[in-house]
């Protein structure tokens, strides 16, 4: 039977729906609450997968800087293109925002008015724009890049320093490492870089322990 205290908390995905799948057929071996520390979409082939997946199962994700991003050009879009838009595009593309608009509209070509188009009739525009900045559990805060001192909303998406002792466990992910970095009863980063190693990485927090899993 599973463990219903236990929490878990998966990596930055980017669109690898494979490593996805694998690692959560381990995980609900321990527990079905599952989170995710953002950047769902951008860089590998299958954003839009990796959403359905994610409302599916009903995995909870923060917001990362990817899908910050997007919705920031979405925004601008809508506000009629413009020079803002443009910028706001071009940085989402440096970002390997491409590849998430091509696995809606399946054109090996920017579209991206057909891209919103889809992406909202499917319920994934509503889905990212409900996430959270950071989530408080019974064990531990979660958040894209790690909550520091005086925290922003922009900290809490581009931090790419250690995270602050709080009053309880930190997860995070954002800065892609080899391994998993652990400092107990002070934080995690689970981000193992899947898009350029193939590793998605996930903690499986309780009470008295966090464990790792990774594929």
């Amino acid at each position: 039977m599973k463990n219903l205290k236990k929490i878990a908390v998966i990596g930055d995905i980017h669109g690898c729906i494979e490593p996805l799948k694998e690692l959560y057929d381990n995980i609900i071996k321990h527990t079905s609450d599952v989170y995710s520390v953002g950047d769902l979409i951008d860089r590998g082939k299958n954003s839009k997968e990796v959403i359905r997946f994610c409302i599916d199962n009903k995995i909870k994700p923060v917001m990362g800087n990817h899908e910050d991003m997007l919705l920031k050009a979405i925004s601008s879009f809508e506000n009629k293109p413009d020079d803002e838009f443009g910028r706001r595009l071009r940085n989402c593309i440096w970002n390997g925002g491409e590849a998430t608009y091509i696995s809606y509209t399946g054109k090996g070509r920017l579209d991206f008015e057909a891209f919103l188009k889809m992406f909202t009739e499917c319920g994934h525009l509503e889905f990212i724009s409900n996430f959270q900045m950071k989530i408080e559990t019974e064990y531990c805060y979660i958040s894209h890049a790690g909550i520091i001192q005086g925290a922003t909303d922009d900290d809490l998406l581009w931090n790419r320093d250690v995270p602050a002792r709080l009053d309880k466990f930190q997860v995070c992910g954002h800065t892609p490492l080899k391994k998993i970095e652990y400092i107990p009863e002070h934080y995690a980063n689970i981000d193992t870089g899947c898009f350029f190693t193939g590793k998605l990485s996930a903690a499986v927090i309780s009470k008295n322990e966090v464990k790792f899993l990774s594929t």
